[in-house]
């Protein structure tokens, strides 16, 4: 008991006797600044002169990711990329390329002339397509498969120059060919002969202009009032 006594006081004693020196060492560490050296991470740097390029005056955009690891780097660009669109699965016998390219003019010149005067003849409530195919235009009405084979083989290929139809149902009125040189020979006008046949089976005036002559608008009018309500729209 004694012992215990003793001891307990040399204690107090000691706790006494350092006191002073605890305290001056907690007030030491609250005033000193923390060390560079230690592992808290850095602050992000304000802009200042050196975000700014040389004579650009612009503010360049500090890095969003200091510090961090590359691979976390790949993962964010590769989500902000765009997707790359899906190739066609392959199939056989479809080939990965075609020798094919873009015509650098849809219309010859002569043809793209006579679209734009033909546009300006037609009245409101008509429009005009070039280059429509006779198998998109008509239906074949036999049942007799021989017949329906031949009839789609003399359509097949061909096509003609413009087609005028009346909206807003977009019902064909009639068609326009313009003939040119090569229209003169035999294989083209046996061509032209089984359109001929075609718009006359079908009941769609079809109307032969030469290709080497100026049409106007004043001209074509007068060739289409007979098929269109030109003469109430323009008079």
């Amino acid at each position: 008991m004694t012992i215990a006594l003793v001891f307990t006081g040399l204690c107090i004693g000691a706790g006494i006797a350092l006191a002073p020196r605890v305290v001056r060492l907690i007030g030491r560490a609250l005033t000193t600044p923390p060390s560079s050296s230690g592992n808290t991470a850095p602050r992000p740097s304000s802009p200042t002169r050196s975000n700014f390029p040389a004579g650009t005056g612009r503010h360049v955009t500090p890095d969003p990711l200091p510090g961090r690891d590359t691979e976390i780097r790949a993962r964010v660009a590769a989500q902000s990329a765009p997707t790359p669109a899906t190739p066609s699965p392959h199939l056989e016998g479809v080939p990965d390329q075609l020798p094919v390219r873009i015509k650098q003019y849809f219309l010859a010149r002569s043809e793209s002339a006579f679209l734009a005067a033909l546009e300006a003849s037609l009245p409101s409530g008509y429009r005009v397509f070039p280059n429509v195919r006779l198998n998109d235009l008509f239906f074949i009405t036999t049942k007799h498969p021989g017949q329906q084979k031949g009839t789609y083989a003399r359509l097949r290929d061909k096509h003609v120059d413009f087609l005028v139809v009346a909206l807003p149902e977009h019902r064909p009125v009639l068609a326009i060919e313009l003939d040119g040189a090569s229209h003169d020979n035999v294989q083209q006008q046996y061509r032209d002969a089984v359109k001929d046949v075609a718009f006359r089976s079908a009941g769609l005036p079809l109307i032969r202009l030469r290709a080497e002559v100026t049409h106007t608008p004043a001209s074509l009018r007068i060739v289409l009032g007979e098929h269109l309500s030109i003469g109430r729209a323009h008079a």
